[in-house]
């Protein structure tokens, strides 16, 4: 039986820990919060507490697996714009003491540039950052450049779902941009299904962009997702704005995936 470790048990790593664990893996998942233990226990994952500021601190253990995916959200402090850099530079040190041997890294299409066109892996670029202001693509490589591991970066869109509903996410706002825009978005289930068909085939060394080929405009899916839960949509100008639309075909030709949304 394989054994992940699913660093970052939040909205998507609770949830793909608990699928994980039906489908009778050993699970290893951290949190950096005390009162998410019993709630991690009591989907039959193993819990760990573990901290990253930036040094490890926690049970070392958590890195006895096989395969490690990192879910870790970007984030760096004030007075420190290397914060996230060097947290992931101590996973990574930590893998290699413990027994990991592959590693998900789960990355974001943020480290794609508005070209107003398709997007490929190949066109992402190191100057194209997250919203804390971090370059995606060179976290990617600290994993993806050590031939100590086998590593695959699945880059997913926007994320959505159970408690994330895309009607609330411009709910009431008016006079935006870029109506006619393709929207690059990807529901839980899929993220979840995506990663787990990675692991079993033993899909490693590759990167992926990971949305939903079913797209329509933002003007259209917004409008559409706001009044499904009866909230007021959004109101959107003529005013064009620039844009990216990220292709999953290389991911769905490899993996032979069907979107479920």
């Amino acid at each position: 039986m394989h054994s992940i470790s699913i660093l970052g048990c939040g909205w998507l790593g609770l949830s793909l820990g608990s699928t994980l664990v039906n489908k009778q893996y050993l699970v290893r998942g951290s949190t950096t919060r005390l009162a998410r233990l019993s709630l991690i226990a009591n989907k039959g994952i193993r819990p760990y507490l573990v901290d990253l500021n930036p040094r490890f601190s926690g049970d070392s253990e958590f890195f006895g697996s096989e395969v490690l995916v990192i879910n870790l959200p970007p984030r760096n402090i004030p007075g420190d714009d290397r914060f996230h850099q060097k947290q992931l530079q101590e996973v990574k040190n930590c893998a290699l003491k413990g027994s990991v041997e592959r590693i998900l890294f789960v990355s974001s299409t943020a480290v794609y540039p508005n070209l107003n066109r398709v997007v490929q892996e190949k066109d992402a670029i190191k100057s194209c950052l997250s919203r804390s202001g971090i370059s995606l693509l060179e976290m990617e490589e600290i994993f993806s450049k050590d031939e100590h591991f086998k590593t695959t970066t699945i880059r997913f869109g926007g994320l959505y779902g159970p408690d994330r509903h895309p009607g609330r996410f411009l709910e009431g706002r008016s006079n935006l941009a870029g109506a006619d825009n393709p929207v690059n978005m990807i529901h839980r289930d899929d993220c979840i299904a995506i990663i787990i068909k990675l692991i079993e085939e033993n899909i490693w060394g590759e990167t992926f962009s990971a949305c939903s080929p079913n797209k329509s405009s933002r003007k259209k899916f917004y409008e559409e997702a706001a009044k499904e839960i009866n909230l007021e949509p959004p109101a959107f100008s003529d005013e064009p704005q620039p844009y990216k639309d990220v292709s999953p075909q290389k991911l769905i030709k490899k993996l032979s995936y069907n979107f479920i949304y």
